[in-house]
């Protein structure tokens, strides 16, 4: 395997060759395979241009369709929207502005749909960038060294201007939307997701109700459930879940609950503008779940590739799968 060094990446010389400094993106050829690499002490972050600018992403499978942008970024830029879009996070509604624009990745350059709202809801980086996005045949992002005992998950994914990238994960006579993230410190499903999963694998409730953060800044009223049975998603085992008590559940039922009314945002001049329906709780039901770092930092790599559509994650056994006798599905 021969390594190079692009996306922006620094790199040291010495009298052999070059070293790469650590927390460095590198791309990795293997036959015909053109690997994208990133890891967690860069914060997964690609560097690119727009229009001659610097432009820092971070790559994550969660991300949207688009290319998103924060409000800062996109008036620096100078960009302006050809076209509005809106966002739904439960009852609540994101207004955008969108366009194509060109991006500069290492010596590729490459058109993408962009969107950007008001306000800032990248930490760390001027936007987040899906790996479905960026032009290699493989993305990987590795969060720590790996351990002997990782088995590898894979699951074939689909990407689309609705949904973003996520795997149809069939349970329970439902298809529920799975995403993942790496921005994310909670494993979020919405209600009518977390009744499904509850009456099957014997959910219940584990303190209060508080606000979290669930999607582009947007905090919505959360409650934590474990599971008496913890589910598998092709292998990788979740024990946990924070459920979004208001939101997508229609009417399917969640066990003792009491719908906590959703807040509605004020426009603020420094804040992502939010819009709400008051009297409207829990939506049309909608089956997603999002599995976020609570869950992947069991794992030390997560890989996209772009043209077999497939998510592929090394990761080590919860405690309980560890301590299963051999043969116990655990």
């Amino acid at each position: 395997m021969r390594r190079v060094v692009s996306l922006a990446c620094l790199i040291t010389l010495v009298s052999v060759g070059a070293v790469l400094t650590s927390g460095c993106t590198t791309t990795a050829r293997s036959g015909l395979i053109d690997e994208a690499i990133f890891d967690s002490q860069s914060e997964f972050v690609v560097e690119t241009l727009v229009r001659g600018q610097p432009v820092r992403l971070k790559v994550d499978p969660g991300a949207p369709w688009y290319v998103l942008l924060n409000g800062s970024a996109a008036k620096r830029i100078g960009l302006v929207g050809t076209r509005g879009a809106t966002f739904a996070v439960g009852p609540m509604r994101l207004k955008g502005k969108t366009r194509s624009e060109k991006f500069t990745f290492g010596t590729i350059i490459a058109s993408r749909p962009v969107i950007w709202f008001k306000g800032e809801s990248i930490r760390g980086a001027d936007g987040i960038v899906n790996p479905a996005n960026v032009p290699r045949d493989r993305v990987t992002m590795r969060l720590r060294t790996p351990s002997s005992a990782e088995k590898i998950i894979e699951l074939p994914m689909r990407f689309d201007r609705e949904r973003g990238l996520y795997h149809e994960l069939s349970f329970g006579g439902q298809i529920i939307l799975t995403r993942f993230t790496l921005q994310d410190d909670l494993t979020t499903a919405t209600g009518a997701a977390a009744s499904v999963i509850a009456k099957r694998r014997n959910g219940l409730w584990e303190g209060d109700v508080f606000t979290y953060p669930v999607r582009y800044g947007i905090s919505r009223p959360v409650r934590k459930m474990v599971l008496g049975e913890p589910l598998s998603v092709n292998g990788l085992s979740l024990s946990k879940l924070t459920v979004r008590v208001s939101d997508d559940r229609g009417s399917y039922y969640l066990p003792e609950q009491q719908a906590a009314v959703a807040r509605i945002e004020d426009e603020d001049e420094d804040d992502v503008v939010v819009t709400g329906e008051r009297g409207r709780i829990y939506g049309a039901p909608h089956f997603w779940l999002m599995i976020a770092r609570d869950n992947l930092n069991r794992c030390s790599s997560i890989s996209y590739d772009n043209a077999a559509k497939r998510l592929r994650m090394s990761c080590a056994p919860t405690a309980q799968e560890a301590q299963a006798p051999k043969g116990d599905p655990g």
